[in-house]
């Protein structure tokens, strides 16, 4: 059972790097904090 919790771990560890990677490629020069006003209106513009 502890093995099992271990692999959540561990996948919740790479899904984080990867969404990381993913939104630093989509944001590119832009800066971090235009970039995060940006996604959160689009998000919440619904």
């Amino acid at each position: 059972m502890a093995t099992n919790g271990n692999n959540k771990e561990q996948e919740r560890a790479e899904l984080h790097r990867t969404i990381w990677r993913i939104a630093e490629e989509l944001r590119g020069s832009v800066d971090g904090w235009d970039f995060k006003q940006y996604v959160l209106g689009f998000l919440f513009y619904r």
